[in-house]
């Protein structure tokens, strides 16, 4: 059964995922910090963006089961990588912000 809160949950956490790896690139770090990324701060970035996909992916395939939990976890990628793409587009600044509003439901997620 797919609760309100396990979908946006997923959603958040792959929405940060795909933020982290959209931060991860020099043009999209610059144009919402207004400075140049350090190479360490690519790094973590783009591995905790995989990280976050794979964690994703990984309660997706718990609560849905393997086949299911697959259908749904390219759904959720689709809507995230959208709503990046359209924050990036217009509020670049505010990223950072709706990332981390996004711990909040998926944090709920997690502990429950």
């Amino acid at each position: 059964m797919i609760s309100n809160l396990m979908v946006l949950s997923i959603l958040w956490i792959s929405y940060i995922a795909f933020g982290c790896l959209a931060l991860a690139m020099f043009s999209n770090f610059r144009s919402t910090f207004k400075k140049a990324p350090t190479p360490l701060q690519t790094r973590g970035l783009y591995w905790s963006g995989w990280s976050m996909l794979a964690l994703s992916y990984y309660l997706s395939v718990a609560k849905q089961g393997m086949l299911y939990g697959s259908i749904f976890f390219t759904g959720m990628l689709a809507v995230a990588g959208l709503l990046v793409i359209l924050t990036l587009s217009y509020r670049a600044k505010s990223l950072p912000v709706f990332m981390l509003f996004g711990l909040i439901p998926s944090m709920g997620y997690l502990i429950t």
